[in-house]
């Protein structure tokens, strides 16, 4: 058996040994479009080094077995792009799809039956196969809405890969008399090895930070609205008081409470399924009102937390006025009833190397409260920190 026959068939036993372990993982979230997208790379992978096992040591495979095997490996390496976009839930057109996974192999059929040099067409299907690993690396060093850590480790082997390619389309270029495949194809098998590992086991990392992290949101996550939890408040309080203490929040911090005024009575007028109707309005309502940054929280019961990073006691009470208005002006629509709900909002202020956020918490109950006791439907400032209680009456 040739070195580059060990080599080829070190890979194949690696690969199916990291499928086994890797199809434990996609059958366990089965509903990730992105795990099988990979799954079909690595088996796609799997049987490409395979089938190369069978290529002579010189000269040419023929055609069928050149496809096929280019196919496989092109497979792979689309499939990996293609779910790492699934992966940041990004769009897949179809029609893409195919034209990466065809053109390929349709411009190596032509080169074939045109009896271009051979080593000109492993050229090209080496240029070919290094755009998809190129995408790949800009899938995941673009900008997303969550920013994970191992996909750093699949990057940097998908751009081993793009090197590699590179490498072996000079090595070409500037030789083209290369006498033997092993001659061509052995320095990017060691990394194709080396490689291979990386992206399996950054695939398993992937998934499953991605799982954890779906299981710690669903944790700190209020299921009737969709807002933040007391358990994800807590840590949205911690991380804010860490930058505090730290020095790194130089400016104050808000916090706003609200409560859903006589809300008893809509659920004992009209029923519970009414009443969270109206709790989920109020949510939706409470998250067009406060910024990016801004911490919205399902406190307990018909009552809202919002955390504001960066803002004043006067601030906050634009903010809370702005609630109160996008609540009171439109009633909510529910069960074929037009219920009018309004909000009694505290507000108190962090200023630096003051309260902590869980006594500010307290502050903001108190001067809720007096919004209660002063009739409602208003928004009053804590007491405590203001020359006087700023309250501003509703309008009618």
């Amino acid at each position: 058996m040739h070195m580059t026959d060990d080599a080829l068939l070190t890979a194949t036993l690696s690969r199916v040994a990291f499928l086994l372990v890797f199809l434990t993982v996609v059958l366990s979230q089965p509903r990730e479009r992105f795990l099988w997208h990979w799954l079909a790379a690595l088996i796609g992978s799997s049987l490409g080094a395979a089938l190369m096992t069978q290529f002579p040591a010189s000269g040419d495979a023929g055609l069928a077995l050149s496809l096929i095997t280019y196919f496989l490996f092109i497979l792979s390496l689309v499939c990996s792009w293609s779910g790492i976009r699934l992966f940041y839930r990004r769009c897949i057109d179809p029609r893409l799809l195919g034209a990466m996974l065809a053109l390929p192999l349709l411009l190596f059929a032509v080169l074939d039956l045109c009896q271009v040099a051979l080593n000109y067409r492993r050229l090209v299907i080496a240029l070919v196969c290094t755009l998809p690993a190129c995408l790949t690396v800009f899938e995941i060093i673009r900008p997303a809405s969550e920013r994970l850590f191992s996909p750093i480790v699949v990057a940097l082997a998908f751009t081993a890969y793009a090197v590699a390619l590179v490498g072996t389309g000079v090595a070409l270029v500037l030789d083209l008399t290369l006498p033997t495949l092993e001659a061509v194809n052995y320095p990017s098998f060691a990394v194709d090895r080396v490689a291979s590992i990386l992206v399996y086991f950054g695939y398993i990392a992937m998934a499953g930070e991605r799982a954890n992290r779906a299981l710690r949101q669903q944790a700190e996550t209020d299921q009737l609205t969709g807002l933040a939890n007391r358990h994800g408040a807590q840590r949205a309080l911690d991380r804010l008081e860490v930058a505090r203490k730290a020095g790194a929040e130089e400016v104050r911090i808000s916090v706003l409470l609200a409560d859903i005024d006589h809300f008893k009575r809509i659920n004992d007028t009209y029923g519970h399924e009414v009443g969270d109707a109206v709790i989920v309005a109020v949510a939706a309502r409470l998250q067009g009102a406060v910024r990016d940054g801004d911490v919205a929280v399902r406190w307990g019961g018909e009552e809202f937390l919002v955390l504001l990073p960066a803002t004043d006691a006067a601030a906050a009470q634009t903010t809370a006025e702005r609630l109160r208005d996008a609540v009171i002006r439109t009633p909510v629509h529910t069960a074929g009833h037009d219920i009018p709900v309004t909000l009694s909002i505290g507000i108190a202020e962090a200023a630096p190397g003051g309260d902590t956020l869980s006594a500010t918490i307290v502050n903001a109950d108190r001067a809720l409260y007096r919004a209660k006791r002063q009739g409602r439907d208003r928004v009053c400032i804590d007491a405590v920190q203001s020359d006087e209680a700023a309250m501003i009456s509703p309008t009618s």
